[in-house]
């Protein structure tokens, strides 16, 4: 009796354990049979709800990073890469970052990179405009009284040019004392006109310098001889690569230059470029080697010496001095140029 009693139990216990590794087991099975294509592993795909909270954070970038991927574009922009620097701007133009806002606007203006399109322009100036940067705000009003992409407003360019003007934006005052010369958008007011001309010349403006001596000496202006309105460019401008290049052919072969970089990765070279603020030519150009593989070069300065160019070399920022820069004659790079 006490064998089978034992037997009993025994079977018992298999019995509950059978139940429970079943019980265990069902979840997966009907999980499996869902989707018998996906092992478990597979399922979940590697994301919680903490991973989806990050994801979500890594969409508002902090503003130095922000920062230094508009730079980097603006440096693509100087160096004549075109499609390089719309494809760093527009993201941060789509986040709202007046800036790279006014520069796809200057883009689209110009047919630098993209397609000549001035009603996109001129949304995207809007845009920048509405955030308060100055130089959107003036290149609007220039649309505005010359009636591009839209009817023509010289009350509204007057308005958008006074916003500029205001912040001390040079092309705008001279724009705005333009208009307040002739009396186009807001009452004529001569004394207006001076006070803003003479601020824009302060500022090195050309036309405003020729305009304000006119007005001085109560000389009449023909339509003929009337200046246009001036457009600023949104991000800085300088020569693209091409001419990056002519400007190279274009040294003294006996004098020298410093090499800041060479590297087959050209945002690292534009990022590079954009770390620190020089005074002199910065240049990128790129080259084959004697095998044939083409390298990205940034190269800095012209220097009559290699003594002149090592005093340089101390005064570079330190982002850039920590890259070991070296000097070279022209006459070698105008050689590499040739290969």
């Amino acid at each position: 009796m006490q064998v089978t009693a034992i037997r009993h139990s025994m079977r018992f216990i298999s019995l509950f354990l059978l139940l429970g590794l079943f019980l265990a087991y069902l979840p997966f099975s009907l999980s499996a049979a869902d989707n018998e294509a996906l092992p478990a592993e597979e399922e979940n795909s590697g994301y919680t709800e903490i991973d989806e909270e990050d994801d979500d954070d890594d969409d508002e970038l902090p503003l130095n990073v922000i920062e230094d991927r508009y730079e980097t574009g603006r440096m693509a922009f100087l160096f004549g890469q075109y499609e390089v620097a719309y494809k760093a701007w527009l993201p941060l133009a789509d986040t709202g970052y007046a800036k790279a806002q006014a520069s796809i606007g200057w883009m689209f203006h110009t047919g630098n990179g993209v397609k000549k399109d001035l009603q996109t322009a001129a949304i995207w100036y809007r845009k920048a405009a509405d955030q308060g940067h100055e130089i959107a705000q003036n290149n609007l009003g220039v649309f505005y009284e010359k009636g591009i992409a839209g009817p023509a407003s010289t009350k509204k360019a007057a308005i958008w040019y006074q916003m500029a003007a205001n912040q001390g934006y040079s092309y705008a005052q001279y724009n705005l004392g333009i208009l307040y010369a002739e009396g186009r958008g807001v009452s004529k007011d001569i004394e207006q006109a001076k006070y803003w001309l003479r601020i824009a010349s302060r500022q090195k403006v050309k036309q405003a310098i020729a305009a304000l001596g006119r007005l001085n000496v109560d000389m009449p202006v023909s339509e003929a001889e009337k200046p246009p309105p001036r457009i600023a460019h949104a991000p800085h401008h300088s020569k693209p690569v091409t001419k990056g290049i002519v400007w190279i052919k274009e040294q003294n072969p006996s004098h020298f230059t410093i090499q800041l970089a060479r590297s087959k990765d050209l945002p690292w070279i534009l990022q590079l470029a954009a770390s620190g603020s020089v005074s002199k030519t910065l240049i990128h150009f790129q080259a084959r080697n004697k095998k044939g593989v083409k390298w990205h070069h940034l190269i800095y300065g012209n220097f009559p010496s290699q003594a002149a160019a090592t005093s340089a070399i101390k005064k570079l920022p330190a982002s850039m001095q920590k890259w070991t820069p070296w000097i070279r004659p022209f006459s070698e790079i105008q050689k590499q140029l040739n290969l």
